[in-house]
């Protein structure tokens, strides 16, 4: 059955061919112009049963989501910075964006300071910011229609256009030969850490060229750019398959960690390794001849013609057998994080027997020296540019170079970087500094970037941009088989892809030719995490614990794509509902994020890592770990991106399951924690958002953030606020209301307005703007359990509202018909999964922290102060401001004050007697249930009471079975009781 994704709009209109777009310049001013740019609009599938509508249908009225947004729209306009000696020039801000781009193509980087941060020019995660500065333009230009926005926008693009073209011509040029140390030579570029460049560039030398012998010389002139080291100079032997390691192999380092070169052989691994070690470095940047050579079991270095070290070798070449894999310039297959060789060669010689000294220190100053007969093969590498390697030997062992020429690179790549991080990732290199960081992360924030200028802004260039890059992705991943691609995402961070899968399915969703989607499709199915967490998540088992949260969230949002393009291949949806499950609520704070350190459990080792995933239900034990003295007040977990993710997940999963919890949870994640990650403040030089926004006691928030992950999705986070207020049923016939945010929504016929300052007021007014038939769904809150009632043109509805759930009305509207929405706030605790003393406090969708730098538990007692209907107003006060309480001697702010004071979302509950009002029945209430739960917990559990009688039998009921499991005395009961009875007038409301 075909489920191709359709598409909601003509995706190829003519106009929009791939012209040059304005070019930003000192005329500009902020705020600017409107345009009127046709955005394309993003592929609506048809599973979905509901649909959500295009940025720019919806626009944002006045209310504390639009002030957050307008303090990114000013970073947008402002970024570079754009005035600068009282000259205003646009390109600024875009050109720092673009600049290692252009370096790493070879083109002029326009004297555009470096971003800094993670975008350094030499940084391994480079680039990755200006795909989010991409989004923050085309989510500002569809929420605004300012010109400056689609100006920029157009103007990266180009320029990224421009890049990959730079890239795609280097390419297809033959491999050039360099000066060497006679003639000319081979430069081999390594892997750019700490280096701007490196095409991790190698040669392969012919199968089994060592093949029966025993005793040998290898010898070459070498001229190290950098001492990196362990990186090879040749590696013979046979390589690993994709979950071990090489076993057989003989190699020669330039440079140890400890000291000079050292050259090893083993049939069993690195343990077994026979070894001979140089004390003579190799110095970088001068030529130096090297040499090794066996002659019985004895193994001899040589450095410019003079011993330098001796070892025991009982092993020799024939011992290695058939080596199928000989390389110059790099590891045996898995390197993992051993670097490729960043040097030039010349000169390379194997000789079928060991020289002697003098005939070493002869080579060493004429190559010839020992003549042609005993050699197995020599590189002079005097050809001509290309890939091929002459064997001078006579013996015909031509050699192969492979790197970034010869065309042997897929035109459509591009990124700030070079393809050696690619390269090193299918190596199973780790994330360090001396390996790799997430090369398929970054990539899919620039193509996200580039389909949103697409969709957004309706740049037809970025698309084609997108496409060249996943035709790159597809070449590059379609020849790694199943259990390599396996391993390669199991890393840590660096097997981290984002959501390279959902851009991947993105791309087939709008591909009109039937091959390409084919594999554009397959590409997005090589990203599948198939070690370990999809096929657990398929059977919803839980193996969250230890595992990084922001790598692991947006790869099942990919999932559900890939299930959009074929709903027969269910497993994909099954998994992304099960992960969310395991996310929400076993692994959720109060505000909606999840992560953090934690303590050491029962077969499991403490985590001090803030980006990774806590046990499933461990809420109050990983905060309570956070308040270590060594953990920072704002790195405590809660990680932005994670938040932003999860929120994305589940707004996908509502497309499918139109379910009011998950709009429930988004708006706890949404007020809280997304409104509460940007400061109050604007700025031109950062976006003043934060990385973590911690739950655990003291903990603050750090704002700025240019250049990190966080700092990306948060250019996104504030940009986009009215993506989710309304969606309409896949029909058409139904239009659902899921959050109360002041905005203006032009859909078709109707143009619905809604008015509000929520959540710092408790209404809203919808206004309708033309006629038909429609059913409007309104979301009834979970949160709003008493009060929330409907209004049309002034008349109750008697509609019942059931939180948690959708309240309809299906009727005729009339233009200027009014629904009024009231949906009081009441204060209520939430407790922690694990330890019910462990609580927030909440007043509607929103979290209450408590103001206070102590990095220890503050505790609030609360059940002697309430009244029969258990309402926390009698114990909690309100304060001058919306939303602002007092108790305990500690203010209450709502997470959306965008200041950075030290606050606790957590407290602890403390009630030591239970006590009614002014009656204390001098009972510890220190006993809990197998439920954690204590006495007075279950008591008002039952609030509100309609009198003081009902009060006094749920008193009796509780305390009977308190007396019955032996919790209470029976003179406990009778104290209880009677203190029940006595409180009647201070329970009175």
């Amino acid at each position: 059955m075909d489920k191709d994704l359709s598409r909601r709009r003509v995706l190829q209109i003519g106009a929009l061919a791939a012209a040059a777009p304005l070019v930003p310049g000192p005329a500009h001013a902020a705020p600017a112009q409107a345009d009127s740019a046709t955005p394309q609009g993003f592929p609506s599938p048809r599973s979905w049963a509901v649909r959500p509508f295009e940025l720019d249908q919806v626009t944002l009225g006045d209310s504390v989501f639009r002030e957050k947004r307008d303090r990114l729209l000013h970073f947008a306009r402002e970024y570079g910075p754009s005035v600068a000696g009282g000259v205003r020039d646009d390109r600024r801000g875009p050109d720092r964006m673009l600049r290692s781009f252009r370096v790493n193509a070879g083109l002029d980087h326009r004297g555009a300071e470096p971003i800094g941060s993670w975008e350094s020019p030499d940084g391994n995660l480079r680039g990755h910011y200006t795909g989010h500065f991409l989004t923050l333009l085309a989510q500002s230009y569809a929420s605004t229609g300012e010109r400056i926005f689609k100006d920029k926008l157009d103007y990266v693009v180009t320029a990224l256009g421009e890049c990959q073209d730079a890239l795609a011509e280097a390419a297809r040029k033959p491999t050039p030969r360099v000066p060497g140390r006679s003639g000319t030579a081979l430069r081999l570029t390594g892997t750019p850490n700490g280096h701007l460049t490196g095409d991790a560039d190698r040669v392969a030398v012919p199968a089994g060229v060592t093949k029966g012998l025993t005793d040998f010389t290898v010898a070459t002139w070498v001229n190290l750019a950098v001492r990196d080291a362990d990186a090879r100079i040749f590696d013979f032997g046979r390589p690993g398959d994709s979950t071990a390691d090489a076993q057989v192999r003989m190699y020669l380092t330039a440079h140890t960690s400890t000291g000079g070169p050292r050259f090893a052989i083993t049939t069993s691994g690195s343990a077994g390794e026979q070894r001979v070690d140089a004390t003579t470095q190799l110095v970088a940047g001068r030529w130096t001849h090297i040499a090794v050579t066996k002659a019985g079991n004895t193994g001899t270095i040589y450095v410019d013609g003079v011993a330098a070290g001796t070892g025991t070798l009982g092993l020799g070449p024939a011992d290695l057998g058939d080596t199928t894999a000989n390389w110059l310039g790099r590891a045996q297959f898995p390197q993992a994080n051993i670097k490729f060789l960043n040097a030039t060669i010349d000169e390379f010689q194997l000789f079928g027997r060991a020289l002697t000294a003098a005939e070493v220190a002869a080579v060493a100053q004429n190559a010839g020296a020992a003549g042609t007969a005993d050699l197995v093969a020599w590189y002079r590498f005097d050809e001509n540019p290309g890939p091929s390697v002459v064997d001078s030997s006579g013996r015909g062992n031509h050699a192969e170079f492979f790197g970034a020429t010869d065309g042997r690179r897929h035109p459509g790549f591009l990124s700030a970087y070079t393809e050696a991080q690619f390269i090193r990732l299918e190596e199973f290199t780790n994330y360090s500094g001396a390996g790799i960081w997430a090369p398929y992360y970054t990539l899919h924030k620039i193509v996200r970037g580039l389909l949103d200028a697409y969709h957004l802004a309706g740049n037809a260039q970025a698309l084609e941009i997108a496409r060249k890059v996943g035709d790159w992705v597809r070449s590059r991943l379609s020849t790694v088989e199943r259990d390599r691609l396996n391993r390669m995402w199991s890393l840590h961070i660096a097997g981290e892809y984002g959501g390279m899968n959902e851009n991947m399915a993105h791309l087939a969703a709008l591909e009109p030719d039937r091959d390409r989607r084919a594999g554009y499709l397959a590409t997005a199915k090589c990203f599948d995490n198939r070690r370990t967490v999809f096929p657990a998540a398929v059977e919803n088992r839980d193996v969250l614990r230890g595992i990084h949260v922001n790598q692991h969230v947006p790869q099942f949002i990919g999932y559900l794509r890939v299930f959009e393009q074929n709903t027969a291949e269910r497993d994909y949806f099954t998994a992304a509902e099960n992960f969310w499950h395991m996310v929400v609520p076993h692994r959720m704070f109060s505000h909606g994020s999840a992560g953090g350190q934690y303590a050491a459990g029962d077969g499991y080792p403490a985590n001090t890592n803030a980006e990774l995933f806590q046990p499933r239900g461990d809420i109050a034990r990983s905060l309570t770990y956070q308040t270590r003295p060594e953990t920072e007040p704002d790195s405590g977990g809660g990680e932005t991106c994670s938040t932003y993710n999860l929120l994305k997940l589940t707004r996908n999963l509502f497309c499918h399951q139109p379910d009011a919890a998950f709009m429930d949870y988004y708006e706890r994640g949404l007020v809280n924690h997304v409104l509460g990650s940007r400061q109050d403040a604007d700025s031109d030089a950062e976006p003043l958002v934060t990385y973590f926004l911690p739950a655990h006691p003291g903990a603050t928030r750090g704002f700025g953030n240019l250049g990190t992950c966080c700092g990306g999705t948060g250019l996104e986070n504030h940009t986009k606020y009215q993506d989710t207020i309304y969606f309409r049923s896949a029909g058409g016939g139904t239009l659902y209301v899921n959050l109360y945010i002041a905005s203006t929504l032009k859909w078709d016929a109707f143009t619905i307005t809604q008015q509000t300052d929520f959540p710092r007021e408790q209404k809203s007014t919808l206004t309708v703007s033309g006629r038909g038939r429609l059913e409007i769904k309104l979301r009834v809150p979970g949160w709003a359990r008493k009060g929330f009632t409907v209004r049309i043109n002034g008349v109750v509805q008697q509609a019942k509202a059931v939180p948690g759930t959708y309240l309809s009305l299906n009727r005729f509207w009339w233009p200027g018909d009014r629904i009024e929405i009231t949906m009081p706030f009441s204060l209520r605790v939430e407790r922690a999964l694990d330890d019910p003393a462990v609580q927030s406090l909440l007043y509607g969708p929103l979290v209450l922290p408590a103001l206070n730098d102590s990095r220890t538990w503050r505790t609030f007692s609360f059940y002697r102060h309430l009244k029969l209907d258990g309402d926390l107003r009698t114990a909690v006060s309100p304060l001058g401001q919306p939303n602002f309480f007092t108790t305990h001697g500690h203010t209450l702010r709502p997470l959306y004050i965008g200041v950075d004071d030290a606050h606790h979302l957590y407290f602890k509950r403390l009630e030591p007697t239970v006590v009614f009002g002014s009656a204390d029945s001098a009972v510890s209430n220190e006993t809990v249930d197998d439920e954690g739960f204590s006495f007075l917990d279950r008591v008002w559990q039952a609030a509100p009471f309609p009198n003081h009688d009902r009060f006094v039998r749920r008193v009796r009921d509780v305390s009977a079975e308190w007396q019955r499991r032996g919790r209470f005395t029976r003179h406990d009961r009778e104290a209880v009781i009677d203190a029940a009875v006595r409180a009647e007038e201070s329970l009175r409301p």
